[in-house]
């Protein structure tokens, strides 16, 4: 499966043109932490199975460092589709993915379908307040409860100074990349594909 990063753009879905009955899938995965090696395998599986069914068309696979996977799969027709999605193979992959990530699926018949898929900044604003002071409030307690009592009579500037140069520091390297990480399935809940219109050429 061809794998590009992705990011938040609309994404033509016309893979093979001409096809006025074809009907394009895509599915995003929201991988979960630790399981992106066993995920990439398995998109692989996933692929070479599709392809051979009949109807199959195109497939391609788009994905960001945030852990969300795209997968994009075209049939000539919708009964071709069916035939898949109804299968054993298909059934027993599925199964195996629902252990390694959380699937959104959209899809839409005919060519020359748009979507808009989510990329990692889908993140409401919500949530990442929620991670992030999860995150500064009990590393500051312990910086200040620390400093005051090791350096007692540190003037309140330097305190200050001591104190949020110690917690970016935590907060940038340590902390919020593990904390997003492990909440990512949370964080990316709401990502899924979306029908939309072509751009106009203005926007190209």
């Amino acid at each position: 499966m061809r794998e590009e990063p992705v990011s938040e753009d609309a994404v033509s879905e016309d893979v093979v043109s001409g096809r006025a009955d074809a009907v394009t899938v895509v599915v995003t995965r929201v991988v979960r932490p630790g399981k992106e090696e066993e995920f990439a395998a398995w998109a692989e599986e996933i692929d070479t199975t599709t392809r051979t069914f009949p109807g199959f068309l195109a497939a391609v696979r788009l994905h960001d460092d945030q852990g969300l996977n795209h997968l994009v799969y075209q049939f000539d027709t919708p009964a071709h589709l069916h035939r898949w999605e109804i299968s054993d193979e298909r059934r027993r992959l599925v199964e195996r993915a629902e252990q390694l990530s959380e699937a959104r699926h959209t899809s839409a018949g005919g060519r020359d379908n748009w979507f808009t898929v989510p990329g990692g900044k889908s993140t409401p604003r919500w949530k990442t307040f929620l991670i992030t002071w999860a995150g500064v409030y009990p590393t500051l307690l312990i910086i200040s409860t620390a400093l005051k009592l090791a350096l007692p009579s540190l003037p309140q500037p330097l305190t200050l100074a001591v104190s949020s140069a110690t917690l970016t520091a935590i907060l940038t390297w340590v902390l919020l990349p593990r904390i997003t990480r492990r909440a990512r399935p949370w964080l990316l809940r709401d990502a899924q594909p979306r029908r939309t219109t072509k751009p106009s050429d203005n926007n190209a």
